[in-house]
């Protein structure tokens, strides 16, 4: 097959993908870190969206959990899932309406937006890599998966680790833990 994904651009195509619009997605929501995850054999994509509110204070930004998820099938780039976690079980604990946190964390206060900016793209660039080896069964080294991992955690808030959690076990347990 030998298609490239390109994360970043993928997730950017969302804001304005007619499905995604149609679904309704409440105003201020916004893509999060994607989940990646096999589905029947099959390799997918899961985007949380996630609303930040600006306080006017720095590192005050209040996190509020993921409410709804797109779930897109690789490498084809096609939606097959829209869902509001309200409705989850898995959530059923969870009040969407209440911040669970703030960012920036402290593990990103030294980091400045540009540099926050690099490690995104690093990190969709290892998403491309990975989504490469699992679909045309090109190499991932041990070192690419550690530095995944060491992204991730960096850059998933620590406030929504428990959303990372539900969404997919596995995958927080490979790399958020």
């Amino acid at each position: 097959m030998n298609k490239k994904i390109d994360t970043k651009k993928l997730l950017k195509s969302l804001k304005t993908n007619d499905f995604v619009l149609s679904c309704r997605m409440p105003m201020g929501y916004s893509y999060g870190i994607p989940v990646l995850e096999v589905r029947n054999g099959y390799l997918c994509m899961t985007v949380p969206y996630l609303k930040y509110h600006v306080t006017g204070e720095v590192d005050k930004t209040l996190v509020y959990p993921a409410r709804n998820t797109i779930t897109i099938s690789l490498p084809d780039e096609k939606i097959i899932a829209f869902e509001d976690l309200r409705f989850n079980p898995r959530f059923a604990k969870v009040n969407f309406s209440m911040p669970v946190g703030l960012f920036r964390p402290d593990k990103l206060k030294e980091i400045n937006k540009k540099q926050y900016e690099a490690l995104k793209n690093e990190l969709y660039s290892l998403y491309d890599k990975l989504i490469d080896a699992l679909i045309n069964d090109k190499p991932f080294s041990e070192e690419d998966n550690a530095r995944l991992g060491e992204l991730l955690k960096l850059l998933v808030e620590p406030c929504l680790y428990p959303i990372y959690r539900a969404l997919d076990l596995d995958f927080y347990n490979k790399y958020l833990v």
